[in-house]
């Protein structure tokens, strides 16, 4: 609707398309959530993270990524907590057992960061100020919010934004609009390779 949202709402920040309606100058806010935080219930370092979420393009779709990645950590001494709903099947990971909103807030906020997707439980991660790394290729880094660690690969040859060059689909998990059905289904994600991963993880460790 033009006269509430002059502006293609994916061709700018999220957050944009609500200060653009409300009539504000656009400023990126992190959100007062307001919660109670209890008691640290994992006494070693650990890492929270979040493999699952809506769509098959929103998935970091690299094959061994998330198993390799999760063995790096738990080699570094880290334990790993998989605070996605959906549940997880890879190994040496705990999965979280209540995904309350007020558990997975715990057990985030206590974490000694967050690795996720262009998912809710990345901006639930951010906004209570957790260091976040974001994983995602369908989105240009511009769309979600700044402070954050964003992996994202800029090289030209792979198909990367679709979601801010088309209107997504929300009813089709495998939508892919410009190489559905081919070898390059995906490859905005699955051309993340995990040293670009790992770079970023490594940047928060120091």
């Amino acid at each position: 609707d033009e006269d509430k949202e002059p502006v293609q709402p994916n061709l700018i920040p999220l957050q944009k398309s609500a200060t653009n309606i409300l009539g504000l100058d656009f400023e990126e806010i992190k959100p007062n959530i307001k919660y109670n935080i209890s008691e640290r219930l994992i006494s070693e370092k650990y890492i929270t993270i979040a493999t699952q979420s809506t769509a098959g393009l929103k998935y970091w779709n690299n094959p061994n990524g998330w198993q390799v990645l999760i063995d790096y950590l738990s080699n570094l001494g880290y334990k790993i907590v998989h605070v996605s709903k959906e549940g997880t099947e890879f190994k040496n990971v705990e999965q979280l057992s209540d995904t309350s909103m007020e558990n997975t807030i715990n057990y985030i906020h206590h974490s000694e960061f967050f690795i996720g997707l262009s998912s809710g439980l990345s901006w639930l991660s951010w906004a209570l100020g957790t260091k976040t790394i974001m994983i995602s290729g369908f989105s240009y880094p511009y769309t979600e919010f700044k402070d954050c660690i964003r992996v994202f690969n800029d090289n030209k040859d792979i198909c990367t934004g679709c979601f801010n060059r088309h209107w997504l689909n929300p009813g089709d998990w495998d939508w892919c609009p410009d190489h559905k059905g081919t070898e390059r289904m995906f490859e905005c994600t699955n051309r993340i390779e995990l040293p670009l991963v790992i770079s970023a993880v490594d940047s928060v460790l120091k």
